[in-house]
């Protein structure tokens, strides 16, 4: 079973291609030669310039032989994951023969990326994965041709590359003593109080720069600079500004978060960071650097006397701008050293050189990034960020916040955004895995599959795809990656429980699977469904449930084989206040506010896991809010949540105040709650003693301070309300 190589430069390919076939066949890998077709010959390599790109290719399947033809290696590459995509998913694709003979149909397929820019993040810092873990992700990659990995490698909570001349980044900013229990923004934090950390080595980032260009993939390094520099001022304090504003040393972060701790844009930090780059260049011989230039606490440097003389001196304006000559010196040094610079889209905030290539993840930094010029990377923070939850099922584990289902991710088309900016100016878009709540590969992996195949598609096929035809094959996949050893969630199997907006005095549920024609189970009383005690919906379409009572809705899906998958829940009430306007009482008097519209929408967010989009947020010392029920009306009680579902706990007001009015806004006090009884339960429950009552008055007392280390002070944690239910 011979593998040809047509031209000397596919050589290497073919060597890859003799072991990849070895793998599915059981057998011994044969030698790859060169030289035209033979008899014996398995698979014939070629070069093609009729191709459209270097990455287009073309693959023939006759009943003598496969033919993989590429505009460029690359496209070889991909024409050989195509042919091995075709065989059985139940094929053991990594180190275990076959189980019997595969036959493949005859066929002709000629495909090419819709993309330049196919990329995955992977988030190191915050907890370290060993390099034998970043050799299956660069598998997972090539699996799905992407050619980008983008390695994050240093954060507030760890240091991860390894540097000869400084070597107390990774003595000192390589560990921390403990990390965070639960999320990190719960009031009362608690920590597994454990050492963790770790660093790679200059032979795993060699082994592992090598496996990537093997499988047609760059890998690009993240240095997070200047922000985000705990770990860094752990180890080296004096390319700080000064000492901490609260005294305590420079340390690794045991949490998550935005913290101050930044470098100082003075002459000796730059030429520290010159060897440190000189070090990383020697090591990634692709052509970015990435540099971060995100979420940069300023604090320090608006209190540093160097830093407003440099801001004076070179006309910079204000911060942002010594932001942007931060950045403008390290690109500097990026290009003696012949690589380019990549950044966070807030690099721009400080006008950076138009040939920075910009990574946009906040929203519409995108269209301001290609308006600007900027070469673009798309990597949307509500779309592909895929450390966010992929469903609100009670089962799914825990997240930093948020929701990206995988229908989001399939939709997403960042190909569309080239219509308007300069050819060749979008260069591809990326999904980001970030590892705050991802402390081991499974957890990485489960967090990734299928959403990394969604996008993939679509990175690949543009404009062409459909989702009804990636749902018909996402079984096959699935048992595919599967087979192969990764975790796959199924998530998109879940229940779906998604409240209709419309005011129209009913409240209407709608039911559905993540994907089409999952069946659905669900119950109204609070009982977890099962084939005795729920009801079933269809698998045509959603299901449309009328709610007249307050009840608890659970709901699962099924999976194709049948099994119940998921915990959906949501508490629903219709109550007197229902659809009612929400006002802030400001200068003696109601003032509109949109979003307040929450509290009264009729769904409450203590059965689910908590999204901030479904709470309404207050930062201020004291909330003072109207509900108007547009008429007078009696009322016996007040219900509200001071706790959330599942992963977060939320913090408690100082004390509570109701006060009602009629028609005149003349206010008369009913309740007052203290600190105590309202610290006994997250669930508020006032008698309001059958009050006569246009106007509900809630005041809540945000006086309360906790410490935080992200700000390094006590301070206001936020409170969040999801539903004010009147009866």
């Amino acid at each position: 079973m011979a593998v040809r190589a047509q031209t000397p430069e596919l050589q290497a390919m073919a060597a890859f291609v003799a072991r990849s076939l070895a793998l599915v066949s059981g057998a011994p890998a044969a030698k790859a030669a060169d030289g035209v077709d033979a008899a014996d010959t398995t698979a014939q390599l070629a070069l093609d310039a009729s191709l459209a790109s270097a990455e287009h290719y073309h693959l023939q399947i006759s009943p003598q032989q496969v033919r993989l033809s590429g505009g460029g290696v690359p496209g070889v590459f991909y024409a050989l994951q195509t042919l091995l995509q075709l065989l059985p998913p139940d094929v053991a694709l990594r180190g275990l023969p076959a189980q019997g003979a595969c036959t493949l149909a005859c066929a002709s397929i000629s495909d090419g990326p819709a993309l330049g820019w196919r990329g995955m993040h992977l988030d190191c810092a915050r907890h370290f994965f060993p390099r034998d873990f970043i050799l299956r992700y660069i598998d997972l990659l090539a699996l799905h041709k992407l050619n980008r990995f983008h390695w994050h490698l240093s954060d507030d909570q760890g240091w991860r590359f390894p540097s000869r001349r400084f070597p107390r980044l990774t003595e000192v900013g390589a560990w921390r003593e403990r990390t965070v229990d639960g999320h990190t923004s719960n009031p009362g934090r608690s920590y597994r109080e454990q050492p963790h950390g770790g660093y790679y080595s200059e032979d795993d980032i060699r082994a592992v720069v090598a496996y990537a260009a093997e499988r047609q993939i760059t890998v690009i390094p993240e240095l997070d600079i200047p922000g985000h520099a705990a770990a860094l001022l752990a180890a080296y304090p004096e390319y700080a500004c000064g000492p901490r504003a609260d005294g305590a040393p420079y340390q690794v972060e045991a949490h998550f978060g935005i913290f101050p701790d930044v470098l100082c844009p003075k002459e000796p930090t730059f030429a520290f960071l010159e060897q440190l780059l000189a070090e990383v260049v020697a090591l990634f011989p692709g052509d970015y650097v990435h540099i971060g230039g995100d979420e940069v606490v300023k604090t320090a440097w608006a209190g540093c006397p160097h830093c407003q003389q440099l801001i004076r001196e070179h006309g910079l304006g204000d911060e942002n701008g010594l932001h942007g000559y931060f950045v403008a010196r390290v690109a500097g040094i990026l290009e003696k050293l012949g690589k380019k610079v990549l950044g966070w889209d807030e690099v721009m905030d400080g006008g950076v050189s138009g040939d920075t290539t910009i990574m946009c993840w906040n929203s519409n930094a995108g269209e301001r990034a290609l308006a600007a010029g900027y070469p673009v990377v798309m990597c949307p923070v509500d779309r592909v960020y895929f450390d966010f939850y992929q469903s609100t099922s009670l089962d799914e584990p825990a997240a930093i916040h948020g929701l990206t289902p995988l229908r989001a991710v399939y939709d997403y088309s960042p190909a569309a955004l080239a219509a308007g900016a300069t050819a060749g100016q979008l260069l591809g878009a990326q999904g980001n895995i970030w590892s705050e709540y991802l402390a081991t590969p499974e957890a990485v992996c489960y967090t990734a599959l299928p959403r990394l195949s969604a996008l993939a598609e679509s990175l690949w096929r543009g404009e062409g795809r459909q989702w009804a035809d990636f749902c018909r094959r996402l079984p096959a996949l699935t048992r595919r990656l599967r087979a192969l050893g990764y975790t796959v969630a199924d998530s998109h199997y879940k229940a779906l429980l998604t409240p209709d907006t419309r005011r129209d005095g009913t409240l209407r549920v709608q039911l559905a699977g993540g994907v089409p024609g999952v069946r659905c189970r669900y119950t109204l009383d609070g009982a977890a469904p099962d084939a005795a005690n729920a009801s079933a919906s269809g698998t045509a379409s959603p299901t449309w449930l009328e709610i007249d009572r307050e009840c608890v809705l659970r709901a699962c899906g099924e999976t194709p084989e049948g099994a119940p998958c998921g915990d959906e829940r949501l508490h629903v009430v219709p109550h007197l206040a229902l659809h009612r306007p929400v006002y802030y009482w400001r200068d003696e008097g109601l003032q509109q506010a949109p979003e307040l519209a929450l509290l009264t929408n009729g769904w409450r967010g203590n059965e689910r896991i908590f999204h901030y989009h479904e709470w309404v947020v207050f930062d201020a010392e004291r909330v003072d809010i109207v509900l108007d029920l547009e008429r007078v009306r009696r009322v016996r009680r007040l219900r509200f949540n001071l706790e959330a579902g599942a992963h977060r706990q939320l913090a408690r007001p100082a004390a509570v105040e109701v006060l009602a009015s009629a028609a005149d806004q003349k206010w008369q006090a009913l309740a007052r709650l203290d600190a105590a009884a309202l610290d006994a339960s997250g669930a508020v429950d006032i008698d309001l003693g059958h009050c006569a009552l246009r106007y509900l008055r809630l005041r809540l007392h945000n006086s309360r301070r906790y410490y935080s280390p992200e700000t390094r002070q006590r301070q206001r944690m936020p409170l969040y309300l999801d539903e004010l239910v009147l009866t």
